[in-house]
């Protein structure tokens, strides 16, 4: 039977996106890599055909049997550009299964609901761990319940997630903090292509590319997650035409210390739909810091472009930029001076957010995280929490050269945020606002005092003549990321040249 939630979750994803011509809906609900494939015992419920040749894993397997050392002895010393057929059906997986320096190697199921793949009893940290390696592929399959990462992805050069699912079951706000961290996890890799995958119930990020670069993520739902989606100390990504609802933040580009890809560059979000991400945020580190509510989250980076997305139904706001002040307001520059010399820096520069529509957000500010003070404070001073926060102490310390020990001049104009031209479909009585928690003039002499910088509280009506995050300029537009994975080229300057999105 192919009717589910699953499928339907992505198949509305799919529509919604038009996808270019060739994509025609087949077989259970999902578009079709070959339209001419109609037999399930010859292709995936996506329309992956399996070629001669391919090896499958337990075929015959019953519902609910381990095939943990079948699948195991299959990907070990795995042939170049094989591919790996799982069963259809329900099983048990009590081992991490580790794939080492493959080379062009497929790993496939019978579908993202159709091969299910149990890990509850794993002794492993991960579920499945492609360590190295080059053009890998993993589709048509989920994983549960892992006690760690759901698939997880290091030191690849070329790395595919297609119609893949990461799920635990417990809800976050009732026993899943314990869930495993990272749903699909690629890290410190080249040209990854994340497409028609599915993450739900991580107690960190569900959807993450991390210390990587040449990077698309489009197309992904991503639902109940801490961090729905997210992208970390990576350059040259494009998140797009991805949903992500009822996490505690939907969307999120970090730069945190301490990593061996200091910062990221030029990440561009656009043509996404985020809403109602309102879970309770039960995480831990710096993500359990973030206010659950937030449509889009940007901390600590540079370079990213946000346009073109429906931002809507999250409670406490549409858009927060913040430095890493905010998080570690005792920051020591010797403490990070070894991150520092690596490229990171703890402040938030260059953030374009224009042509985005806002609806209804900030109309009721969840409680339990480092901004509950800002949220009272909007609420008290102003009876509205503004639809875009940005934090302006990162702006204020340099402009005061308070952060030239670390390297940091006061801003120019090109590094200077700027919000423009965005639609308001709020209701009529929810103002659409824009803050800043620190006023950025360093010649004020309010905002300081003898203990240092002075929230403020900045706010205003949005528009091009804001006085928080005016665009001097017209708005920043950054580079189109590309895939290079198997001799083509994925994304907008490749197989997306013709979508709409990517004419914006």
């Amino acid at each position: 039977m192919c009717s589910s939630d699953l499928m339907n979750t992505i198949k509305k994803i799919k529509l919604a996106a038009a996808i270019t011509a060739g994509m025609t809906l087949i077989g259970c609900g999902s578009s079709s890599d070959d339209d001419s494939c109609f037999d399930e015992s010859t292709c995936s419920a996506s329309g992956y055909t399996f070629p001669a040749g391919a090896v499958f894993v337990s075929a015959d397997a019953a519902d609910g049997t381990d095939i943990t050392e079948a699948f195991v002895t299959a990907v070990t010393d795995v042939a170049e550009d094989a591919v790996v057929v799982l069963p259809k059906g329900n099983f048990k997986v009590s081992a991490t299964v580790n794939i080492v320096a493959a080379n062009g190697i497929t790993v496939t199921g019978h579908g993202i609901e159709a091969t299910k793949l149990d890990f509850s009893t794993s002794a492993g940290n991960d579920g499945i761990f492609f360590d190295g390696g080059n053009n890998l592929t993993i589709r048509d399959l989920g994983v549960y319940e892992v006690p760690k990462n759901g698939i997880k992805a290091d030191a690849v050069n070329g790395i595919h997630f297609a119609y893949t699912a990461a799920v635990w079951e417990t809800p976050l706000d009732a026993g899943g903090e314990d869930n495993g961290a990272y749903g699909l996890y690629p890290v410190s890799s080249e040209n990854v292509l994340m497409e028609y995958n599915y993450s739900k119930g991580s107690a960190d990020a569900g959807i993450y590319v991390g210390q990587s670069n040449n990077i698309v993520v489009r197309h992904n739902v991503a639902e109940h997650n801490i961090a729905g989606i997210e992208i970390e100390n990576s350059t040259m990504a494009d998140v797009y035409n991805n949903e992500a609802f009822d996490n505690s933040a939907g969307i999120l580009s970090f730069d945190l210390p301490g990593l061996p890809q200091g910062k990221g560059d030029n990440v561009r979000i656009f043509n996404n739909t985020t809403y109602e991400n309102n879970t309770a945020n039960v995480g831990s580190g710096v993500v359990g810091a973030v206010p659950g509510g937030t449509g889009i989250l940007i901390l600590a980076t540079s370079n990213v472009e946000i346009y073109n997305n429906n931002i809507r139904d999250n409670k406490s706001n549409g858009v927060t930029i913040t430095s890493y002040f905010l998080m570690d307001a005792e920051l020591d520059d010797e403490d990070y001076s070894a991150t520092i010399l690596n490229g990171w820096t703890p402040t938030v520069k260059n953030i374009s957010i224009h042509d985005n529509t806002f609806e209804n957000n900030s109309s009721e500010p969840l409680t339990g995280t480092l901004f509950d003070e800002v949220f009272g404070g909007y609420a008290a001073y102003y009876q509205s929490v503004p639809a875009i926060i940005y934090d302006g102490a990162g702006e204020l310390l340099a402009n005061a050269e308070q952060l030239l020990t670390i390297g940091i001049n006061p801003y120019t104009d090109a590094e200077k945020s700027c919000v423009t031209n965005n639609a308001n479909n709020n209701d009529s009585e929810l103002a659409f606002t824009i803050g800043s928690i620190y006023d950025v003039d360093a010649n004020d002499a309010a905002n300081f005092n003898e203990e240092g910088p002075v929230e403020t509280l900045q706010f205003s009506a949005m528009g091009d003549d804001s006085t928080i995050l005016n665009c001097a300029t017209a708005p920043t537009r950054l580079t189109a990321a590309t895939v290079t994975f198997k001799g083509e080229t994925y994304g907008c300057l490749g197989d997306d040249s013709e979508l709409a999105a990517c004419a914006l």
